[in-house]
């Protein structure tokens, strides 16, 4: 008979409370045994049982196992587990290697990574010119560039961050300085003649470089800049929304931008701080981090999401398991915009406001960010900068990051004013387009849009409202003067205005439809040809008339222009091969010799070729695999495309089947030519595995089967897949090992009753592709810590060929069947997975590649051509970027030529 549960006694802790109503969760869901529980969760039955026990905290994992054996809403509960998880934290150690939400000090130095280049720009800049102006958005970490990074660079600096009476505030900042006097003595002395601080400087400190922190501040007191700006060496920090007004004042010097950080530049900040104080930093973490701050002025976010991954540390390793209980950005944002709410009081109404404006609602239905000007809002755009949920640039003010429109608060506002947001969105663009032509009368608003328009009231700002009146003015003088033909048309024919009124929305249907479908056609021809504007004609036809196939087609068009080409490749059918991430690849040349190339988001650089006649056959990060012509395989170092060094031959016939991501392992096997399709035995093959912890002397790993068929490495390196075949049987097993110093189990074995061709990890090993031979099916597993894998979806195609998979971040994967792509939605509840993109003419001989840092795919293009398409599969975002650089309108030549005289479309 199974042992009672503990009694919890008294519920006077948030701990004990959280225990108490998991146990009332499993009384309402009938009181299931914890092994029946077990069974539903994948987890032990003690686990469970520990979870519910209020002795200590379960993992965020173990909780939603827990709540989804019950039946219960895992939305609330992992709310509730990260309010009680606040609580039970451990407090921030003082070694602890981000600052989080403060900026860096000049005691930060050793920890302050990624922004080196921008340093010594800087430095140079004081070298070669009096006067540098280094200018970035609100977030951008101007402070944290002048103290950690600028400072202690520089033989002779002081930093001074100047308030309502800068020149008090230099004084004081130069009292260290200038020994012999008194912060009030400098200032009167400043007062009296600006020259003083540049003489004082001359004759005592010639070398010292003045650095002023938020320059805008100081914009307005004159003589704080007459003393300054005469100064040999100055360096000024300025928020970017304050360009315009320093402009004004004429000031000239050398103006240095902040730029995001790069994806490189970021995955340093991560992983080097910790590695200063010997932790590390796990790879998915790095992922998903560098996937969602990667190009974006969010590296307070990606501090404050670190530190919160510190408190939950497993040893000295920050592990995705703790990131995920943190919550990451998504949580450090909704966190950060609840307290600010909150602390508001009778202001709260005006940041709504503010919120609503910097969001807009696409016909579609998403929600995005949008960038306006909002200068009657001044003071709370300020106060909602500093808390880091607004940027404020040149351009205007916007929402930080994406996370913020998943706010419930904000969400709950969004999906009130829906309605209202859609209107404004319209008029927005409207506004746009009247401005672009020269102010069209003809582009003004009138009928129901413009009483749309008016409905808004409040909402307008000062620039709106104008747009608005005028509209309304030509509306009253065009209905005046249409007045008097109205009354002879109602005179002449009295039901001609009530049957037009009652068709006028078929008549729209089918003009929407057929003006769409010729844009579509045409874009489709453009693509066929391989001409320009194919997307634009695309753009046409999905604003026209959104359907599946209009988005479908609008996807590929975009992929399709902003294709990568490798010029001067002229090989035809070369073999290339994209690095993980999708920022390198190595193409064949036309005398057979691979060449490195660096990628950017639509373009290609050439870089440096590996020695003659060498292929590579496995690219990861910083490492490849080539082959000779002699079939020999050897190990090369690829730091860039421009940076690469051959580093050790490979052990004689060894062919690599697999090397993790992250370039740590290789696992392949010795003996002939690895064969595809069902195995042929050859007794003088083995399985070898290799760590590269010293690449040029690799060092060889016991394997804990010998016999595998199939192997496959987690992208990590840590994890071991391999798949042994009974032929006697027709069983496969598929088993997992944790790499060390000797091999443990990581997983219960797989059993498949089919013989397995290829395993594939995703990057943060919560899913596992199984490719079956010789029918290609493709199965996709859920791994469970410490439990069975679950199978969640099984991908079948008519084409029975080899097929290559590739995992994104977001439960997406893709697949890669000769020139089939396809890209599908993975669910962990049972669901079944949704086919997102299904398209035929490319892939060929390259897999999909999931680039983090733009969101989407690179796959080969059809024919012979080793060009590269980025499939975007967010239509969203590729209307935004098209309307952004401009390149979504057709020219009014194009237009005509296409749809004759028919009324231009809006698309932007």
């Amino acid at each position: 008979m199974p042992r009672g549960e503990r009694p919890l006694g008294p519920e006077d802790t948030a701990l004990l409370r959280f225990a108490g109503d998991l146990r009332r969760l499993r009384d309402q869901a009938g009181k299931p045994s914890y092994r029946e529980l077990a069974r539903r969760a994948n987890y032990s039955p003690t686990a469970l049982s520990d979870a519910a026990g209020g002795r200590k905290l379960p993992s965020l994992a173990l909780t939603l196992a827990f709540v989804r054996a019950c039946e219960g809403d895992a939305t609330p509960w992992t709310k509730r587990w990260r309010e009680v998880a606040a609580e039970y934290s451990l407090p921030l150690h003082p070694n602890a290697p981000y600052p989080g939400s403060a900026p860096f000090t000049e005691h930060d130095a050793k920890r302050f990574f990624g922004r080196e280049c921008l340093v010594e720009q800087i430095v140079e800049s004081v070298k070669a010119k009096p006067l540098t102006v280094v200018v970035g958005p609100s977030g951008s970490g101007r402070t944290s560039l002048l103290q950690a990074g600028v400072l202690p660079a520089l033989d002779d600096a002081v930093v001074i961050t100047p308030s309502q009476n800068a020149l008090e505030d230099l004084a004081k900042a130069l009292t260290e300085v200038f020994a012999d006097t008194t912060a009030d003595q400098l200032a009167e002395d400043f007062r009296r003649d600006p020259d003083h601080l540049r003489l004082r400087l001359r004759q005592h400190r010639p070398g010292l470089v003045l650095l002023v922190d938020d320059f805008e501040q100081a914009l307005h007191q004159d003589d704080f800049i007459a003393t300054l700006t005469r100064c040999p060496r100055v360096v000024l920090a300025l928020r970017a929304d304050h360009r315009a007004q320093y402009l004004a004042k004429g000031l000239g010097g050398n103006e240095i931008t902040i730029e995001p950080m790069s994806a490189d530049q970021l995955r340093r900040a991560i992983t080097e701080p910790a590695a200063k104080i010997g932790a590390t930093v796990e790879t998915a973490v790095i992922a998903r981090l560098v996937a969602d701050a990667a190009n974006q002025h969010a590296l307070s976010l990606v501090q404050q999401a670190l530190v919160e991954t510190w408190r939950r540390k497993r040893g000295m390793t920050l592990s995705l398991a703790g990131f995920e209980e943190s919550g990451g950005i998504e949580h450090v944002v909704a966190q950060a915009a609840e307290t600010f709410y909150h602390a508001l009081g009778d202001d709260r109404g005006d940041v709504r406001s503010v919120f609503l404006r910097l969001v807009s609602v696409q016909r579609n239905g998403n929600v995005q960010r949008r960038s306006r000007r909002l200068e009657a809002w001044q003071p709370q755009l300020d106060l909602l900068a500093k808390a880091r949920l607004v940027t404020l640039t040149e351009d205007g003010a916007e929402l930080t990051h994406d996370a913020a429109l998943r706010w419930p608060r904000l969400a709950e506002w969004i999906g009130e004013e829906g309605d209202l947001l859609r209107t404004h969105q319209q008029l927005v663009t409207a506004i746009e387009l009247w401005e672009a032509s020269d102010r069209d009368p003809l582009a003004l608003y009138r009928g129901a849009r413009l009483r749309k328009a008016k409905e808004l009231g409040e909402f307008l700002t000062a620039q709106e409202r104008r747009f608005v009146e005028k509209s309304s003015k030509r509306e009253t003088r065009r209905s005046t003067a249409l007045i008097a033909v109205m009354a002879v048309l109602l005179a002449l024919v009295p039901g001609t205005v009530v049957y037009a009124l009652s068709n006028e929305r078929k008549l729209t249907e089918a003009y929407d439809r057929e003006l769409g479908g010729k844009a579509i056609t045409e874009s489709e021809t453009l693509m066929e040809q391989r001409r320009p504007y194919a997307d634009k004609y695309a753009l046409v036809g999905y604003k026209v008339n959104p359907s599946p196939e209009a988005e479908k087609v609008l996807r590929l068009a975009n992929a399709v222009t902003r294709g990568i080409p490798f010029t001067g490749t002229s090989k035809d059918d070369a073999d290339v091969l994209v690095g993980p991430r999708g920022e390198m690849a190595a193409v064949t040349d036309e005398d057979g010799t691979d060449r490195m190339w660096g990628l950017d988001e639509d373009r290609a650089v050439p870089g440096k070729r590996f020695a003659d006649h060498h292929r590579v056959v496995k690219l990861a990060e910083r490492r490849a695999v080539t082959k000779d012509n002699t079939g020999r395989q050897h190990l090369w170092a690829v730091n860039d495309a421009d940076d690469i060094t051959y580093l050790a031959p490979l052990p004689d016939r060894f062919q690599t089947l697999d090397i993790s991501a992250d370039g740590s392992r290789i696992v392949g096997r010795i003996g002939d030519a690895v064969s595809v399709g069902l195995p042929t035995p050859d007794a003088s093959e083995r399985t070898v595995l290799l760590d590269l912890a010293d690449p040029r002397q690799p060092r060889k790993l016991p394997v804990p089967v010998r016999d595998a068929e199939t192997v496959a490495l987690s992208q990590d390196g840590r994890e071991l897949a391999t798949a042994v075949w009974d032929a006697a049987a027709g069983l496969t097993t598929i088993e997992f090992w944790h790499i060390g110093g000797t091999f443990e189990r990581a997983a219960p074995p797989l059993p498949q009753h089919v013989y397995v061709r290829g395993i594939t990890y995703s990057g943060d090993g919560r899913w596992l592709a199984v490719e079956h031979s010789p029918e290609s099916v493709i199965e996709v597993w859920q791994r469970v810590p410490s439990g069975t894998p679950v199978l969640r979806a099984r991908l079948d195609s008519a084409l029975r060929y080899g097929a290559r998979v590739t995992f994104s971040y977001d439960d997406r994967v893709a697949v890669v069947r000769d020139n089939i792509f396809e890209v599908q939605r993975l669910y962990t509840t049972g669901r079944p997975a949704d086919r997102l993109v299904y398209v035929v003419g490319h892939g060929n001989s390259m897999g999909a590649v999931y680039r983090p840092q733009h969101d989407d795919f690179l796959v080969r293009s059809g024919g012979q051509d080793p060009e590269l398409l980025p499939y975007d599969l967010d239509s969203g975002r590729i209307i935004k970027k098209m309307c952004e650089k401009d390149g979504a309108r057709l020219t009014d030549s194009e237009w005509v030529k296409s749809f004759g005289e028919v009324e231009r479309v809006d698309v932007c």
